[in-house]
């Protein structure tokens, strides 16, 4: 892989870009050009929510800001920015030059937890996302980060509290209504590098060892000691993985 080719980190939900800034610092510091969009809605992005409840929509706001770029990036995608990964290549598969996905899983959902999905966003509609962190966050990090990282807790507490409720509601329901993408990841002849914290309880690793069997040209990794959001629990050790594939590849 080239050194000059960029590198694309998308967010979790219901986070924005800052649970990448640790590890977009020690990848920059190293010489990469790193890109950490927010997604519409999320963070300090603007952009309207679309009528269109998708994350075709999300992709393709990704595949415009890589268009920018003038050249195929590296996508690095945490649980909802692998998803969105996912769909790029699906939808863009020219704009990708390899593929990390972290902390995710290739399967839709079923049909309890995407009624789930509805009923969540439902009740951010009725009452606002000020349950939301206490709901979630128990579930996001791991019971390490949780008990020894109080400055990690506060950070992701502050993103979910910041976010834009009718943004956190429009993304459940994209969510709800995504595709399988095991076949997607079949038929992308790129690298992709799955890595995962041993104690993610949303996207466990069986879920990581499954995207990777469907790889054409994939490894894994698995951060210990870690949960949902690796990229801000465990940052260096994050870069380290991501430094190390780029060489490889």
């Amino acid at each position: 892989m080239p050194t000059q080719t960029p590198i694309v980190l998308l967010h979790a939900f219901p986070v924005d870009r800052r649970v990448w800034a640790p590890v977009a610092e020690e990848l920059r510091s190293s010489g990469a050009e790193v890109l950490t969009p927010d997604f519409r809605g999320f963070g300090d992005d603007v952009r309207e929510l679309s009528t269109k409840t998708s994350l075709d929509v999300l992709s393709d706001d990704v595949a415009e800001t890589i268009m920018r770029l003038g050249q195929p990036a590296v996508v690095g995608g945490l649980s909802l920015g692998g998803y969105v990964a996912m769909n790029l290549a699906r939808r863009h598969p020219d704009r990708i030059a390899a593929l990390a996905l972290v902390d995710t899983k290739a399967n839709a959902d079923d049909p309890a937890a995407a009624d789930g999905r509805l009923a969540f966003a439902d009740r951010v509609d009725a009452e606002g996302n000020g349950w939301v962190a206490d709901a979630m966050m128990p579930k996001l990090l791991g019971p390490t980060s949780r008990e020894r990282n109080a400055d990690v807790v506060a950070a992701v507490r502050t993103m979910i509290d910041e976010n834009n409720p009718a943004a956190i509601a429009w993304v459940q329901r994209a969510m709800a209504q995504r595709p399988d993408s095991l076949e997607v990841l079949r038929g992308f002849d790129g690298p992709i590098l799955g890595l995962v914290g041993s104690d993610d309880e949303l996207s466990p690793p069986p879920d990581m060892t499954r995207i990777i069997a469907a790889a054409q040209r994939g490894s894994m990794a698995t951060i210990p000691d870690v949960g949902h959001l690796s990229p801000i629990e465990a940052p260096s050790q994050v870069a380290a993985v991501l430094s190390s594939w780029l060489r490889a590849i």
